[in-house]
């Protein structure tokens, strides 16, 4: 076959009809092996300048390679299959049903015949809801419900889900970014609405025409050439004055004594990281001892905080301020040395940034403005987000620490927000649908180092991790963040998702319901609630995990407690599982707190305050007298 044949195309389709003449651009075999230009069209005989004057034969025998599949491809695609055959099997429990259903999915089962009656496949439910036409929503409303129907089942049973082919498009282009990009400490994240988008579709279609495998190569060949050399420095290079974050006096921070430093580090991590494992104790403890927060002013921060958050639990005096008798003002002289404010909006967030906007918070919630906390929770996840800390990994399938501190450190402001968010009545920052960032390890702080590198983040065999509980604890808090966006949202948000009609209320709450009692059947062993549990950190988690759960319970029910002018619209008796939720919250409070006293140590913190209602006779609330 003559080169020609293969540069040129003046073929007619099967009608007689003309195609355009399409002139395909190709390098010869020797160029597009060194990856070099190749001008063989323009010359005389296809044969490039390159060959001719190293006496090489110019040939266009190689093909060019067509980029395969992005990584993760095939394992998405078995995930797809897998959740799709779990549906199924829900649909149809019984093996008649199912197998009936999928022997009616042939290669031609559109074309020939309509595909089977799903109410005969499921049963009588269907068909029960179908003969009542009076109660069923609108078309709008039955699309919203699904929606989020489908979401709170998810947030109840299945894990979360990897990304489609599109979105792990995007992750491979935040890596290749963040490898490409010219100033290494700067790294941005952006998504698939960005121009980057634009830009690396580009470089696939450069990539495509000279064989290359691998982005990089592309832009590396790129830089050799006169495209890279004739950049101009003014639009892509940062100001002096944009950098003067870098050029600040190093504050003089004040530290505690070894001794009560110490004490404080250690109240820390038994008291409050034990609910929200925001660091690694083991590299913290090296970092410190190494001197670190001596010589880096960021992890400085995440010291002086984890100092202050300590402290609310201290009873030493050298913990208050000086001059004030208050053990109110413990920690409130380290907290003071962090200038959380004064960060400059132009330097990239690290690891560290993250960390002091967690503990910031912890430490607020304490405070008389508790309010402060959603602003500096809502910064940190717009920080978080700016690096990508909200997205899942695509190349990396090796755990690091790092990489597993982000995460916590992620997951952390999530649940936070969310605490917050329904404590105030507020929005929250970021919703379940703007980040895939899987889970934290399920794995103790000592086990994530090991000699055997196949040993790495593998927590024994019949021990139970401390993690469990912050695995559990943000699942519930999912079941929370539905039912704000859905019982609890404005009344514009509502129409938006399709929410009209009497009748969806009722379907949410039954989902949100069903959905806590499938979030207790997965509380293991070690976590279950038992007033005479010995181990007290297990005995710790249950009491906040289960006063958590009462809460959101409340929640759900709390805004369809009848009163004389307003009847409730559900069925559900609210006022009976609201009372029922507060005493059953109470007691276990009460049992901690009197074990804890008796013990004689700090109270761990419940991440939220006791519920706090009212029970009000049944007689007033339906209106009758008392």
């Amino acid at each position: 076959m003559s080169s020609n044949e293969d540069e040129f195309n003046d073929g007619e389709n099967s009608a007689g009809g003309y195609q355009k003449k399409r002139r395909i651009q190709r390098a010869c075999d020797i160029c597009r092996r060194k990856k070099i230009r190749c001008d063989g069209v323009q010359m005389p005989g296809n044969k490039c300048s390159n060959c001719i004057a190293y006496s090489f034969d110019c040939t266009y025998v190689e093909t060019a390679k067509k980029r395969g599949p992005p990584k993760g491809y095939v394992e998405t695609l078995e995930n797809r299959v897998e959740r799709l055959e779990k549906l199924l099997r829900r649909l149809c429990p019984d093996e008649d049903s199912y197998r009936k259903l999928t022997e009616s999915l042939d290669s031609n089962w559109m074309a020939e015949r309509p595909p089977a009656d799903p109410s005969e496949l499921i049963g009588t439910s269907l068909t029960t809801l179908a003969s009542a036409p009076s109660q069923r929503p609108g078309k709008n409303t039955t699309v919203g419900i699904d929606y989020v129907t489908t979401s709170i089942r998810h947030a109840a049973n299945e894990p979360i889900p990897l990304p489609d082919v599109e979105e792990e498009t995007t992750l491979i282009l935040a890596d290749n970014l963040k490898r490409l990009e010219l100033e290494p400490s700067e790294y941005r994240f952006f998504g698939k609405s960005s121009g980057a988008m634009l830009v690396h579709t580009a470089l696939e279609l450069k990539s495509e025409y000279t064989g290359s495998a691998d982005l990089l190569d592309i832009v590396e060949l790129s830089r050799k050439r006169k495209m890279m050399k004739n950049l101009r420095s003014e639009f892509w290079t940062s100001r002096p004055w944009e950098k003067s974050y870098a050029l600040i006096e190093k504050p003089k921070h004040t530290f505690p004594e070894p001794d009560l430093a110490k004490h404080l580090v250690d109240l820390y991590f038994d008291c409050v990281n034990l609910y929200l494992p925001l660091l690694h104790r083991p590299t913290f403890e090296k970092w410190t001892n190494e001197g670190l927060h001596l010589s880096n002013d960021q992890f400085a921060h995440v010291y002086l905080l984890v100092l202050a958050v300590g402290a609310r639990y201290s009873t030493d005096p050298r913990a208050m301020l000086d001059g004030v008798d208050s053990y109110h003002s413990c920690g409130w002289k380290w907290f003071d040395q962090v200038q959380m404010m004064k960060r400059s909006m132009l330097s990239p967030p690290t690891l560290f940034d993250i960390q002091s906007y967690c503990l910031a918070v912890q430490f607020l919630q304490g405070s008389s403005a508790p309010q402060s906390c959603w602003t500096l929770v809502g910064i940190g996840i717009r920080l978080a987000q700016d690096v990508g800390a909200h997205r899942r990994k695509i190349y990396s399938h090796k755990m690091t620490a790092e990489d597993e501190m982000w995460k916590r450190a992620f997951w952390v402001l999530v649940c936070v927000d969310r605490m917050v968010s329904s404590s105030l009545g507020r929005p929250c920052a970021i919703q379940d649908e703007d980040f895939d960032l899987d889970l934290p390890v399920d794995c103790d702080d000592e086990y994530w180092d090991n000699p055997d590198p196949e040993q790495r983040f593998k927590q024994p065999a019949g021990k139970p991790s401390m993690v469990t509980f912050f695995i559990l604890y943000l699942k519930l808090h999912q079941i929370l963040a539905f039912s704000l966006r859905t019982i609890y949202s404005i009344n514009k948000s509502k129409v938006l998702l399709g929410f009209i009609g009497s009748q969806w209320e009722q379907h949410i709450v039954a989902e949100l319901d069903s959905a806590l009692n499938k979030w207790v059947d997965t509380v293991p062993d070690h976590l279950r609630w038992d007033p005479v549990r010995e181990d007290d950190q297990c005995f710790a988690q249950s009491v906040a995990l289960y006063s958590a759960y009462y809460h959101i319970q409340i929640l759900i029910h709390r805004p369809f407690i009848p009163s004389p002018s307003k009847p409730s619209p559900l069925s559900f008796p609210s006022l009976a599982i609201c009372t029922n939720a507060a005493r059953s919250c109470c007691h276990v409070v009460d049992i901690q707190r009197k074990r804890t006293a008796a013990l004689g140590k700090a109270k761990p913190p419940h991440m939220m305050a006791t519920p706090q209602i009212q029970v009000r006779p049944p007689s007033h609330c339906s209106g009758r007298p008392r």
